[in-house]
């Protein structure tokens, strides 16, 4: 249904003179036609633009604009004619859409509040923030239009708007994030938290590389540790070991600058992040490569075998170099416990004329040091470190026997201590603590509820040796009886599964079948076309009850199967089933 045109088009406000004051601007409001109107690039609301403009539409229909427009406008030949609105813009969108259903023209008169453009686009930000209803996206984007003409500092921005200017920076630096951040902050996939996080680094393609990963990781990306941890490790700071080896005057001496964290403490636990790394990375590579000869000399000096020190990639400890054509590199394996320090193996190298080639990289003080491992010719490894001998491996016959043997033993420690306990011997008492934790009450025949309070017996090896055969026949008829119980439990459990198969049968050849039936404790009715749900047909709850397609299905998988009704009356008057017929009766 279309809706009514308005009678006439809306009246701008009187332009009133304002008494003169240092704080409050005067307004410019002025009548413009609908068709000069233009949604402004700048406009500081780039989120959800076309929310629920139908219903503003329909309101400014029944009782007009109640709210002027923010515009500027247009400086060129071109766009003379053109007022950018730079707030406003769902009302202007609003409008536009009365235009399309012949409610107003292009001559429709609308009340905009005009000012030059610096000062419109700081209007609409006031006018958002002011709400506080702002996608943080679109806060960030404004901000930075405000700098965007380079007459305001952040700190004029503070004191314009009443922010602190670290509040300010650290919205154009949220600003500068990579666009695919900011588009997953407008459609509310990102924290505030989580885009604090990315902003830990201007370097968007860091930025992008890290929320790719994150992406991948569905519900559980973006977590801020996560993000906080991707920048840490892909960016060098003042804790860096190489940075530790040029130091810090040498680095900003050669220009090497800083990257504050404007959402953190200004140095972290890992340092300042530094902009020029690179600078880091070419005098720490000089300076490596410098001290290369005198890092030989000594190694020569220690031990004379040693030919050559070659430097680690990335200079940094941890990582080996290539090995020279057929070495290889001696290490100390956890396993083999045998093996002497890496000091001793370098100097047994040596003792054996076996030829050295050492590396180096600094380690984590930020000191060029040799590393502990070394190369030597392949051929010349099992000189010096021998292969381990592998103890030959039991047989199960082996195995089954020192099991059988631990075991007996186990039994004579018990037949001594029993003996002892008989005999009340408290020298051989072992109490675990004067002041036992008394947990859970435990039932003990002709005693009741009581506690356990620990104590053992001691005994000897010796005593041990001599129960021994003694044991073994003890062993043997606890074995005996274990082997019983055993064949006792599969014999109930197959008499159990015989039972519950005749039930099943039993059950399935009723006719008619019951109506209510008890399986697994658990009361199913039968409906209207035969499957059996845990709830009644006609009842709320049977639509999230657990149904069966028939009697078969529901007896499958039944653990016990229990009584039968005929109908839900009999059920009703006797659920518990108190005297309840028997199945064949029933059947009868």
């Amino acid at each position: 249904m279309a809706r009514p045109k308005k009678a006439t088009a809306q009246a701008a406000p009187e332009e009133t003179t304002a008494p003169a004051s240092p704080r409050v601007a005067p307004m410019a409001i002025q009548p413009v036609p609908l068709g000069r109107l233009v949604r402004a690039p700048e406009n500081v609301r780039h989120t959800d633009k076309a929310a629920d403009v139908e219903s503003l539409a329909d309101d400014i229909a029944a009782h007009g604009l109640l709210q002027s427009l923010i515009g500027y406008a247009g400086d060129t030949d071109i766009d003379a004619a053109a007022v950018y609105i730079i707030g406003g813009g769902r009302r202007l969108q609003a409008l536009q859409l009365l235009r399309e259903r012949g409610s107003i023209d292009d001559g429709y008169e609308v009340s905009v509040l005009i000012r030059d453009q610096a000062e419109a686009i700081e209007l609409s930000l006031s006018e958002n923030l002011a709400r506080r209803d702002m996608n943080p996206a679109d806060e960030f984007a404004a901000f930075q239009e405000l700098m965007r003409p380079g007459t305001m500092s952040p700190a004029d921005i503070a004191k314009r708007f009443g922010f602190s200017e670290r509040y300010v920076k650290q919205r154009l630096r949220l600003a500068s994030l990579a666009p695919e951040i900011l588009d997953a902050m407008r459609r509310g996939k990102l924290t505030m938290d989580a885009a604090m996080a990315y902003a830990g680094t201007q370097d968007q393609k860091l930025q992008v590389k890290i929320f790719a990963a994150e992406e991948k990781k569905g519900s559980w990306g973006h977590g801020v540790q996560s993000i906080r941890s991707g920048i840490i490790n892909a960016q060098m700071t003042t804790g860096d070991a190489l940075f530790k080896f040029v130091g810090k005057a040498d680095y900003e001496k050669k220009g090497g600058r800083y990257e504050d964290d404007l959402f953190g403490d200004a140095e972290s636990y890992s340092g300042r992040k530094l902009i020029d790394p690179d600078i880091v990375a070419t005098i720490a590579a000089d300076r490596a490569y410098f001290q290369q000869a005198r890092l030989l000399s000594e190694a020569k000096a220690s031990h004379r075998t040693t030919s050559d020190v070659i430097l680690v990639p990335g200079l940094r400890l941890g990582k080996l170099p290539k090995a020279p054509k057929g070495y290889e590199v001696v290490e100390r394996p956890y396993w083999r416990q045998d093996l002497p320090s890496y000091d001793k193996l370098r100097g047994k190298a040596c003792d054996l004329g076996i030829d050295i080639v050492a590396f180096a990289g600094v380690d984590h003080l930020g000191a060029l040091v040799l590393a502990e491992q070394f190369f030597i010719p392949g051929a010349r490894m099992s000189d010096l470190i021998p292969p381990q001998r592998e103890a030959p491996r039991k047989t199960e016959a082996e195995w089954a026997a020192e099991r059988r043997a631990a075991s007996i033993r186990s039994v004579a420690a018990w037949l001594v201590a029993r003996d002892h306990h008989k005999d009340r011997t408290e020298g051989r008492l072992w109490w675990k603590s004067q002041q036992p934790h008394l947990g859970s009450l435990m039932k003990q025949k002709g005693l009741g509820d009581c506690y356990s309070v620990d104590v053992s017996i001691l005994v000897t090896p010796e005593e041990i040796e001599a129960r021994l055969e003694d044991a073994e026949k003890e062993y043997l008829l606890q074995e005996a009886e274990k082997a019983a119980l055993r064949e006792a439990e599969e014999r109930a459990k197959a008499e159990a599964a015989e039972a519950l198969e005749a039930r099943r049968a039993e059950v399935l050849a009723m006719d008619p079948q019951p109506v209510v039936i008890q399986v697994d404790g658990i009361a199913h009715f039968r409906w209207a076309d035969g499957a059996y749900g845990d709830e009644q047909e006609d009842t709320p709850e049977a639509e999230e009850c657990s149904l069966y397609d028939d009697l078969e299905e529901l007896l499958e998988h039944a653990g016990i199967i229990g009584l039968v009704w005929p109908s839900i009356e009999a059920w009703a008057d006797n659920p518990h089933g108190d005297n309840v017929a028997e199945p064949e009766e029933q059947a009868a």
